[in-house]
């Protein structure tokens, strides 16, 4: 599975590899100019010192046959390496004076006007017009290389310190220019099935703006589509209850005046799909009341009662006496901002999940851990991950031969999901090869239901 691209970091990304791939690029052709004028520099400086010191000579030998022995110019208060040295030479080449860091051979270049390179020196030779007596200016081209060098490093070192600062200006302004995007993008996330309420109004740039008109216009026909939903399957299974309740009764006094006759199993048949009928209805309107949103509440509020309700009446029905049973653990607390009719109808649908389909030889066990997850375990072959998965989706059912709707877990989901909490389901159950688990799990417990039911730190969940 790929990655997911995260547009921010691309971008900084991108931008930032551009910008030093255009500062190298500029930098670069800088540098080769800067080559170029560094060269024509340097050539200017021999070609205008050989031309100054080439009379100066001339006129200091006079106007001998140029077989003079050659000597050289002291130099006076200099404590470095001079980077010109220069040659006087005549027209047969012996050397006539030279400077003190010239070699006392001549240069190797030929006694012909103009620049030569050659033995890693970069000389010009400049003559008098009688051709009888010759200057040669040499520079190391280690020394232009250096110098080139150095411009180089003035252009690429600032890198070092621009790269940074180049990734926070960039990461500020695309973060600033992506704050609209950001918040559009929270604003649409926090939509859902429970949440249709229109877009807040933005001030989103010309780019944006057609998108968030888009899925405004979309939630809105969500919503109004969700509503229709809702209200007839509300309708449906409030108008239903009268009629199935008064057909029930019917049948059930015609079953008491066809006891023992032939037709009395087909009333009974009758009554049990009535029933189920009735059941169905029941499991619409309270799917109705979970999407419209009842579940979630401002103020926590105790929900160990309702367990209690719940599991004393479960246990007092004859057809599952003495199959519950109730385990709580010290410290544990149901202190949660949600509504207390919400909770029994999850709680109750568990309840009625685990006596309908689990194994009627084994107890359904509801248990509150201390950190008041409230799981429902009961009996029956494990059920595979992709049947498991699919649970909670309304009209789903597992392979089982009990009646039923299919709506009971996607009931308790619906109402999970609101308050922030989840649904789990596990089989085989925990500490079990087999049977079936649904845990309720609560979202956590904030400072104000810890300072509206004084809890101590060891009871939050």
């Amino acid at each position: 599975m790929a990655r997911p691209r995260h547009l921010t970091r691309q971008l900084i990304l991108t931008l930032t590899i551009g910008t030093v791939i255009l500062w190298a690029a500029a930098a670069s052709v800088t540098t080769l100019l800067i080559g170029a004028e560094l060269d024509e520099a340097f050539d200017s400086a021999l070609r205008q010192t050989a031309q100054r010191l080439l009379p100066l000579a001339a006129d200091g030998l006079g106007d001998h046959d140029g077989d003079e022995e050659g000597h050289e110019i002291p130099r006076f208060g200099a404590e470095k390496e001079e980077l010109l040295a220069y040659q006087v030479r005549n027209a047969d080449g012996a050397v006539l004076i030279r400077s003190l860091d010239a070699p006392v051979a001549g240069f190797e270049a030929p006694l012909s006007r103009g620049f030569t390179n050659v033995g890693g020196m970069r000389i010009f030779t400049e003559g008098l017009p009688s051709d009888r007596i010759f200057i040669q200016v040499a520079e190391p081209l280690s020394h232009r290389r250096d110098s080139l060098m150095q411009s180089m490093a003035a252009l690429f070192l600032p890198l070092g310190a621009v790269i940074p600062l180049a990734v926070l200006g960039i990461w500020l302004a695309v973060s600033r220019g992506l704050a609209p995007v950001g918040e559009l993008q929270r604003e649409i996330a926090d939509r859902g099935a429970t949440n249709l309420r229109p877009l807040k109004a933005m001030d989103l740039p010309v780019e944006l703006a057609p998108i968030a008109s888009s899925v405004g216009r979309l939630i809105e026909r969500l919503r109004l589509a969700f509503d229709a939903e809702r209200a007839f399957a509300s309708n449906a299974a409030h108008e239903l209850r009268t009629p199935i309740a008064g057909s029930l009764a019917q049948t059930q006094l015609l079953l008491a005046e066809l006891k023992g006759t032939p037709a009395e199993a087909r009333a009974r048949n009758i009554e049990a799909s009535l029933k189920r009928l009735g059941d169905l209805a029941e499991k619409l309107l309270q799917l109705s009341r979970a999407e419209a949103g009842i579940a979630a509440t401002e103020q926590p509020v105790d929900l160990l009662p309702v367990v209690d309700l719940l599991v004393e009446d479960c246990s007092r029905r004859a057809d599952t006496a003495g199959r519950l049973h109730f385990e709580i653990e010290p410290g544990a607390n149901l202190c949660r901002p949600m509504d207390r009719d919400a909770f029994a109808i999850a709680l109750r649908n568990l309840l009625d999940n685990a006596l309908l389909h689990g194994t009627k030889s084994e107890p359904v066990v509801v248990s509150i851990d201390a950190d008041g997850s409230v799981h429902v375990r009961n009996g029956g072959p494990a059920i595979g991950p992709e049947t498991l998965a699919a649970l909670k989706n309304p009209f789903v059912r597992g392979r089982t031969t009990a009646h039923g709707s299919g709506l009971g877990l996607a009931i308790v989901e619906t109402i999970m999901s609101q308050t922030g909490g989840r649904l789990e389901l596990n089989s085989p159950a925990t500490g079990r090869s087999d049977g079936f688990e649904a845990i309720l799990r609560f979202a956590e417990a904030g400072p104000h239901v810890r300072q509206a039911f004084h809890l101590a730190p060891e009871q939050e969940t």
